[in-house]
């Protein structure tokens, strides 16, 4: 769910998760950090939430999540990735396209 004002992230991980899921984590938060910062420059309000999964089980209770492949990224409920590397402009393009929607 958005936040009242803004955008919300969230990206879904697991606790223990292989190796390649390692490095696209840590590309998408580092995306995720260039994607705030221009946000911000923007005048648009982004609340990044990380879900750490310890098990399975618990996909079950993230809304919007629809593939279980991990890392996944959701915008205000939707799930815009599935275990692969968005890029910044995806991410600003859709950030933006939720905003013109929200007025």
């Amino acid at each position: 769910m958005a936040t009242d004002h803004g955008i919300k992230i969230q990206l879904v991980y697991l606790k223990e998760p292989c190796t390649a899921c390692v490095i696209i984590g840590d590309a998408i938060k580092e995306i995720l950090d260039k994607v705030q910062k221009e946000c911000s420059y923007e005048g648009i309000e982004v609340d990044i939430e990380m879900l750490e999964l310890e098990d399975l089980k618990q996909v079950r209770f993230i809304e919007g999540l629809e593939v279980e492949k991990f890392p996944a990224l959701l915008i205000n409920g939707e799930q815009i990735t599935a275990g692969n590397i968005p890029s910044k402009k995806q991410l600003m393009t859709t950030i933006k396209s939720i905003k013109s929607l929200k007025g």
